[in-house]
C-alpha cells in the first residue's frame, strides 16, 4: 500500500475511535523505565537505555562518542561527562540521530538532549532528565 493510502487509513482509524488513538498516543509517549545497572556494561547499552526513556517506540542503531567531557558539566554539577550521538529509527523505518550530553556525578546519572532530528519530539518525562540512580 502507497504511503498516501495508508495516511488516510490511519485518519479514518483515528476518527473513527478517537479514545483508542489517544490511549495509543499516551502508551507510546510514556517513557520507558530506567535501569542504570544494564546501562552501566557498555556504551551501546547506555544508548539503548537513553534511547528507550526519551523514545519509547525507537529501534536503537548505533551510537558515537562525539566528545567528553561536555564543556557545560560545571552547570550541573557533574564529575565526569561525555556527548553520545544516538542514530536510531522510528516506527516509518526513518533513520534519526540524537545527540545527548551523559553527566555523572558519584553513582548517579543524568542526560541532556542537545538535538534530536525525530519529527516526534522526544519525551521530556524521561527519568534521566533528573539525577538517577543509587
Amino acid at each position: 500500500m502507497d504511503p498516501v493510502s495508508l495516511a488516510l487509513l490511519a485518519l479514518k482509524m483515528v476518527a473513527a475511535h478517537p479514545a483508542a488513538a489517544a490511549s495509543a498516543v499516551d502508551e507510546a509517549s510514556r517513557p520507558a523505565a530506567v535501569d542504570i545497572s544494564k546501562m552501566k556494561s557498555s556504551i551501546a547499552d547506555l544508548s539503548i537505555g537513553i534511547l528507550s526513556c526519551y523514545h519509547k517506540t525507537a529501534h536503537f542503531e548505533a551510537n558515537d562518542l562525539v566528545s567528553s567531557p561536555w564543556e557545560r558539566q560545571a552547570q550541573y554539577a557533574a564529575d565526569n561527562s561525555a556527548v553520545i550521538r544516538i542514530t536510531y529509527s522510528g516506527i516509518s523505518h526513518t533513520q534519526y540521530q540524537m545527540d545527548v550530553a551523559v553527566m555523572v556525578k558519584g553513582s548517579q546519572v543524568r542526560t541532556h538532549v542537545l538535538s534530536d532530528t525525530a519529527v516526534i519530539p522526544y519525551s521530556k518525562k524521561c527519568a534521566l532528565e533528573n539525577w538517577t540512580g543509587s
